[in-house]
């Protein structure tokens, strides 16, 4: 009985210290290999940051928008935006720049894909935002092979893809030059100003600029034929109880998408390339700032 015990006490410590041995070489290796953690890690650990453009969103906001592109055009600006972040991850983002850094923005650029978000306003802290917020209490859900095994994908495609092994991330920005033809048909849609406007994490990031003298850019990202809409580029106002306000930019209309080409402006999904962000960063620097010094 005692030697049966001593062996399982032995398979067990063994289990356990290959266990933590295991989780500890895979948050190492998502930490190194993962664009969304990079993005994460360097946006926390700014040295006395002095943007004046902060860019928030999820992954096609993160693709597609060039903040260095923004910086040379005089708007000196970082990419926050990461892969699957809801609102309030976004809110959460901004909340935590503002408090632990001086120096505030002028503006922020929020991004977002609403007919592709099936609930646009849903309440939930993206992992990796959660995981490195700084009173995060560890539990047992933030076991990394539990909480972060999509990311092993991600990884996975640095791995076999040349395309994604050649991605930089530049101020924030995912940069990838690969083309995927956008061979989607036409939806008879229009923009659904209702979203926005009961949308309460945008509100509360409205009301949060307005606190801080910050002027906000609601974007309605540019995709695919099967998502773009028939409403005006606007902008739509939404006045929030009077004291407050958040304008919404239609850059998913079908008239204002015309201009990207269906064959070289994609990576697939409504993501746009590197060209592709490069073409619509310069839609923004027209459309948003005609009227700002540069």
């Amino acid at each position: 009985m005692k030697k049966f015990l001593l062996k399982s006490a032995g398979f067990v410590t063994f289990f356990i210290v290959f266990f933590i041995v295991f989780n500890a070489l895979f948050l190492a290796l998502i930490t190194t290999a993962s664009w969304s953690f990079k993005n994460r890690l360097e946006s926390i650990q700014f040295d006395n940051p002095d943007y004046d453009l902060l860019i928030l969103g999820a992954s096609t906001t993160g693709d597609g928008v060039d903040a260095e592109l923004l910086t040379e055009h005089g708007f000196k600006s970082y990419n926050m935006a990461i892969g699957g972040s809801t609102p309030q991850t976004s809110y959460i983002q901004l909340q935590e720049y503002l408090t632990n850094y001086t120096h505030k923005p002028e503006y922020i650029i929020f991004g977002v894909n609403s007919v592709m978000e099936k609930d646009f306003d849903r309440d939930g802290i993206h992992p990796i935002i959660e995981l490195t917020m700084e009173d995060h209490k560890f539990r047992v859900e933030d076991i990394p092979i539990s909480k972060f095994r999509w990311l092993a994908f991600e990884v996975f495609k640095r791995l076999v893809s040349k395309d994604h092994r050649n991605a930089r991330l530049v101020q924030g920005q995912l940069r990838i030059e690969k083309t995927v033809k956008d061979i989607s048909a036409y939806k008879d849609q229009y923009l659904d100003m209702q979203i926005f406007e009961s949308s309460f994490w945008l509100e509360e990031t409205a009301r949060l600029c307005s606190e801080n003298d910050i002027e906000l850019f609601v974007v309605e990202m540019p995709g695919y034929r099967e998502t773009q809409n028939l409403s005006g580029f606007g902008p739509y106002t939404i006045a929030y109880d009077g004291e407050f306000k958040a304008d919404v930019y239609n850059f998913n209309s079908r008239q204002i998408s015309e201009a990207f080409d269906p064959d070289q402006d994609w990576i697939g999904n409504s993501h746009l390339n590197q060209q592709g962000a490069a073409k619509f960063t310069d839609m923004l620097i027209d459309s948003l700032f005609e009227e700002a010094d540069r």
